[in-house]
């Protein structure tokens, strides 16, 4: 039975590494030869070759659905009609908004024909008055389009996010009419709640977090808290986690056996533990859809499911079957959740425990303990890199004072109160919640000292899977209890993490425009040198395109210095993301416009771009060709007043204008000698827009390539039709960051470059804009899944 889940497991793991989904009668195929082969020769391996088959045609199955509920593309951006159910909690958005989830039952075109019917689940956005309730049968007209996200070489996968929750459009609400909902909701349950804790609580942080803990919803946990939990690694038990729904139906098993125990007749005629396991199961189910059935506690009522009918069936499973069925059942019911991070967080986690928990009887419970949380950090390290490229040291200690904090005091008296509350008993929830929030007041000034710390948190990322393979071999090597020998081999797998990667050459650079969506982050690098040019936009008052795609992207090149950043001119698409730039790595030069609300670090000194400014570095000649003074008193509108910047080594070239406008190219091509813009790439002004690239700036320069830095179907129509046009009729080649995710574009050095589009080179099947021409053709998919494979 272990081998067939291990195998089963391994087929619905496998679907994050396709960069393609196969036809589906591949897999069938292929199970049906095991099959063939099994029925002559009764080899194991034979069925774990079929189940492995099975798995992998269920998953790539459910894929290919969800990518086939997308809205067709000729619908994005028109007013549809559509009726269906409020779905889950509605959460506030900035700015002055509300984002839910919403089951469309029907729907059609505005003006258009007879409704037809819906499927998938949306994700909407709404600036009108009012929440909507959760479970409400509403009416709306709303605009949709497919689910997009920035896609670089590294940060946090938005489209991969959306798949995993089977999200199949984005959009905003237009108009909206619901019906009262009927009936009882467990999301409208937690509605109240939030509302009653928004209420009791308006000015205590610490009850958001307590919110959290007791019914999932992190709607109120203040951004202060989770910055303080992101730094010391204890964010983790903001999800409802397996050892909260684990302990409380433990605690409801043991107080229902006690008082059983009462009459002993009752256990003469009918076993105890049976009725108690039936009520601890009972008791996490309820607990887990309070927390909105998350991963974490998907995996863990599975879990619990198991162990009681294992028992009934009078079988005793090993651990590590029950954590493989408890897997293989959580990705059968929801394949797609293997590509959330919670997903391999939660049963990462609970690995170690199931390697680690057990412990001798003559240590101490204390150093089982810290044995234990330090075992923990070790194993979850490759994956907390993968996915956060960040390592806090001070994790172990701040979890060894948070967990017990969390799972002993605030969950029991959290529950507790909820318990009085929904019983009408206020002043008791009222007692139980001032203390459980108490206590969490505690752990965050406890938190707030760890993450005061020299480096509590360091920026570190692996550099691709085959990093990630080392680190986990090991961390795995190192800590295994059965060989001291395999300890010895730990050093030997970390040595490809420290090996250098291929560095350029004197004459060659790379240059990455990177994905930020409506705004513009490029940078550059040569041998010895790293510059980056403008750093993406804000993106509310939370988060901003340097945090999320810049950062990642400079880290996964293994880059904590720049040598220069040059902010072209003081406009937000463009300088949003300066702050966190600052923040993450070390700076040597500022150049260009300062934002007035931009503090700098200590000793970085910034000077304003200026036609003239020039330096070489690694045979490659920087220069400054605008604005000069006159240009800059005179510049009409702040696009005007952007930071021309030309990198040229012979006859390769690179131009990147910011946002000049036209009249802005005039006063350039009126002040430069013909040639001088001549350039291999252009990055097109202004994301393209109309205001910018005129015929004459165009054949100034006379590109190879036309790059646009936009957003998907931004609300400027980024990159106009009229500058796309002037570009075919030239016969110059354009490319979109909204369609082909972040560039990166190779110089050699002596003449030669060569483009890569990331969505047509990340292995990612939902990233692939052309993976329906590729399911038919099976050698493309065998050649394209081996790249996959070994990339």
């Amino acid at each position: 039975m272990g081998l067939l889940l291990a195998a089963m497991a391994a087929g619905l793991l496998l679907l994050p590494l396709l960069p393609v989904l196969p036809p589906l009668a591949l897999p069938l195929g292929l199970a049906l030869a095991f099959l063939l082969a099994w029925s002559r020769a009764r080899r194991p391996w034979l069925l774990a070759g079929l189940a492995f088959c099975l798995a992998c045609a269920w998953s790539t199955q459910g894929a290919r659905q969800a990518l086939e509920q997308r809205i067709p593309a000729a619908w994005e951006g028109r007013s549809l009609l559509v009726r269906g159910e409020v779905e889950g909690l509605p959460e506030a958005a900035e700015p002055r908004g509300a984002r839910f989830r919403f089951r469309p039952r029907e729907w059609r075109l505005e003006g258009e024909g007879a409704f037809l019917p819906g499927h998938g689940r949306w994700q909407l956005f709404s600036s009108l008055p009012g929440l909507p309730m959760p479970g409400s049968d509403c009416r709306l007209e709303v605009r949709l389009k497919r689910p997009h996200g920035a896609a670089n070489p590294a940060g946090f996968d938005f489209e991969a996010w959306l798949l995993s929750e089977g999200v199949t459009a984005t959009g905003s609400v237009r108009a909206i009419q619901c019906e009262p909902p009927r009936g009882f909701s467990m999301d409208r349950l937690r509605l109240r709640l939030r509302q009653e804790f928004s209420r009791r609580y308006p000015e205590r942080p610490a009850a958001g977090v307590l919110l959290a803990l007791v019914s999932g919803d992190r709607s109120l946990v203040d951004e202060a808290a989770w910055q303080n939990y992101s730094i010391t690694g204890v964010v983790h038990l903001m999800a409802i986690s397996g050892m909260h729904v684990t302990m409380l139906a433990a605690v409801a098993a043991w107080l229902l056996l006690r008082l059983l125990r009462l009459w002993p007749r009752l256990g003469l005629r009918w076993p105890l533990q049976r009725p108690v396991m039936l009520a601890g199961l009972g008791v996490a189910l309820a607990y887990s859809l309070l927390a909105g059935f998350s991963v974490p506690t998907e995996r863990t009522l599975v879990m619990v499911a198991v162990v009681v009918l294992a028992h009934f069936a009078g079988r005793r499973l090993p651990p590590f079957q029950v954590l493989l069925l408890a897997l293989v059942a959580v990705l059968s019911w929801s394949p797609l959740a293997v590509h959330a991070a919670g997903f391999w967080l939660s049963f990462g986690a609970v690995s170690v425990l199931m390697l680690f928990g057990v412990g001798e009887g003559e240590i101490p419970a204390w150093r089982q303990a810290l044995h234990l949380q330090f075992a923990v950090t070790l194993l979850l390290l490759p994956l907390t890199l993968w996915f956060f490229d960040r390592i806090s040291w001070v994790s172990p200690f701040a979890n060894l004072v948070a967990v017990p904090l969390v799972t002993f005091g605030v969950v029991p008296l959290g529950l507790l109160g909820f318990l009085c509350w929904l019983t009408g008993l206020g002043a008791g929830a009222g007692f139980f919640w001032s203390g459980a929030t108490g206590l969490v007041e505690i752990m965050d000034a406890l938190m707030e000292q760890f993450a005061a710390w020299p480096l509590a948190s360091v920026p570190f990322s692996l550099s691709g899977l085959g990093a990630l393979l080392w680190l986990t071999l090991a961390v795995v090597c190192l800590l295994q209890p059965a060989s001291l020998r395999l300890r010895l081999l730990a050093p030997a797998f970390l040595l490809p993490l420290w090996w250098p990667p291929a560095a350029l050459s004197g004459g060659q650079m790379r240059v990455t425009v990177i994905d930020v969506g409506q705004g513009l982050s490029v940078l550059v690098e040569t041998s010895g040198h790293r510059l980056l040019y403008d750093t993406g936009p804000a993106m509310g008052p939370r988060a901003d395109a340097g945090q999320r795609h810049v950062l990642p992207v400079l880290y996964r090149r293994g880059i904590y210095h720049l040598d220069a950043l040059v902010l072209s001119h003081d406009h937000l698409d463009h300088t949003g993301g300066a702050a966190s730039v600052l923040g993450g790595v070390t700076v040597g030069q500022g150049l260009g416009v300062r934002p007035a609300a931009l503090a700098l670090p200590p000793g970085l000194s910034w000077q304003r771009c200026e036609a003239g400014q020039h330096w070489a570095w690694d045979g490659w000649d920087f220069a400054i060709l605008y604005p000069d003074a006159d240009e800059l008193r005179d510049a009409r509108g702040e696009n005007n007043r952007s930071c021309v910047l030309r990198i040229r080594r012979g006859s390769s070239s690179i131009l990147l204008p910011g946002d000049l406008e036209r009249s802005g190219e005039v006063a350039l091509l009126s002040r430069l000698d013909p040639g001088a813009l001549r350039a291999n790439v252009l990055v097109l002004g202004h994301h393209g827009s109309r205001t910018s690239t005129s015929a004459a700036f165009l054949a100034a320069v006379h590109p190879d390539w036309a790059l646009a830095s936009a957003g998907y179907r931004n609300t400027f129509r980024h990159p106009s039709r009229t500058v796309l046009e002037c570009l075919d009729a030239a016969a110059i080649p354009w490319r979109n960051t909204a369609a082909s995710g972040a560039f990166t574009l190779h110089f050699d050095g002596g003449g030669g470059i060569r483009l890569e589009e990331y969505r047509r080179v990340s292995g990612h099947y939902w990233q692939a804009n052309d993976s329906p021409a590729i399911f038919a053709n099976w050698r493309g998919f065998a050649l394209l899944g081996a790249l996959g494979l070994n990339r």
